[in-house]
């Protein structure tokens, strides 16, 4: 009997701390720090990048910092890329970024990737910000969102970039985005480009969830493409003597000078 339970115990406890751990894995949820980059592995730099583009399902390249949905990536600059047949039997080469694709300069080897599939993608993970809780609730929390966000030639999959704000008890108060270009605005050309927002966090804000979203319009792979995310937190400074407030004093100090020499000259 004692053996059946200590058994059990170990099957409990094995039980609570996997679940624990596919909890983790699935929502991964990382502290917070004014003034650095909130997003981890934002650059898609930790892991390996998928080197053909090719991979699908357990293929894919562990994403450190991430939860992926569907076939999202990450791919190396300069994949070799692979070739299909279609349907009417003829002989397709899929093609993706190159190494010296337009983009950030300080690029490193990867970057995120909507996924080898004809499917919309996503990756998402969140910040606990309740460290930075006496600075967002004194309404001195400003955010910089950014990336580097594009696509293939003609092909409108399109990235995106969304931060939820979320209060303690996990509802919603407010979110932020940014867009990779259309097709048209980037020219038809191959490229990532920079996008940003700006704003403040809302007060009462604990946790931002945030999803790098991935979706497909048509093609044979997802060419959404996405590389060096940021969310950088920082505290407004306290509010300053402008230089209009200065001259208005020194307005009003000459003022009164002049009011006092014109009743002592009477």
């Amino acid at each position: 009997m004692t053996t059946f339970l200590q058994n059990t115990n170990k099957i409990c406890i094995s039980f609570i701390v996997g679940l624990a751990s596919s909890l983790l894995v699935s929502h991964p949820i990382h502290a917070a720090t004014l003034g650095e980059n909130l997003i981890v592995n934002g650059d898609a730099e930790q892991g390996l990048g998928d080197p053909v583009g090719n991979a699908v399902g357990a293929n894919i390249p562990i994403i450190p910092g991430w939860t992926g949905s569907n076939d999202f990536s990450v791919l190396k600059y300069g994949a070799t890329g692979f070739s299909f047949v279609n349907p009417l039997g003829n002989l397709v080469s899929v093609t993706l970024p190159g190494v010296d694709v337009i983009g950030p300069s300080n690029r490193g080897q990867n970057l995120f990737f909507g996924g080898a599939s004809r499917a919309s993608s996503s990756a998402s993970q969140s910040i606990d910000v309740t460290s930075l809780s006496s600075v967002v609730d004194a309404g001195k929390g400003a955010f910089d969102l950014s990336g580097w966000l594009g696509g293939y030639a003609t092909d409108e999959d399109i990235a995106s970039l969304n931060i939820t704000f979320l209060d303690r008890a996990n509802q919603s108060i407010s979110t932020a985005s940014i867009f990779a270009p259309t097709s048209a605005q980037r020219n038809n050309i191959t490229g990532l480009f920079f996008q940003s927002t700006k704003g403040y966090v809302p007060v009462g804000t604990r946790q931002i969830d945030v999803i790098l979203n991935a979706a497909y319009a048509r093609g044979r792979v997802n060419d959404s493409y996405a590389d060096n995310l940021s969310l950088v937190i920082t505290q407004v400074p306290e509010p300053s003597i402008s230089g209009l407030s200065l001259l208005a004093v020194s307005s009003c100090m000459a003022w009164k000078l002049w009011r006092k020499r014109r009743q002592v000259s009477l």
